[in-house]
């Protein structure tokens, strides 16, 4: 069983001070968990916009990839978490970017709640 460094279950729980604490301690925060999802796609997925701008501060790269191709953008489309999908837009996230298996983020919005905050991002 893969353990998920605490780096990453930080961003997926919102907690800052925890996030803050360990990227003083290893400031590295492109440390992966399973799938090699990063703390940033975590936050994204989760919507914690707190997290996602603590970590894009820390110098997060907004366009990096998980194993299958997909980015913190795609997570945040699909999980209709419209204020880190522009966030994260706003900080040079590829908003076109298509994962290994030829989806982009246009085709995640299908399964997201509250798509339409979203849609104009999305490069189709």
């Amino acid at each position: 069983m893969e353990r998920t460094p605490a780096l990453v279950a930080a961003a997926e729980r919102g907690d800052t001070a925890e996030l803050a604490r360990l990227l003083d301690r290893t400031p590295d925060p492109e440390i992966r968990g399973s799938g090699g999802l990063t703390a940033l796609m975590r936050a994204a997925a989760r919507g914690s916009l707190p997290a996602l701008e603590l970590l894009l501060a820390r110098g997060a790269n907004p366009n990096a990839t998980d194993d299958f191709g997909n980015t913190a953008f795609m997570y945040a489309c699909a999980r209709g978490q419209a204020a880190c999908a522009t966030r994260l837009a706003a900080a040079g996230a590829n908003c076109a970017h298509a994962n290994k298996y030829g989806l982009n983020a246009a085709d995640w919005l299908k399964w997201a709640k509250d798509s339409e905050a979203i849609e104009s991002l999305v490069v189709r």
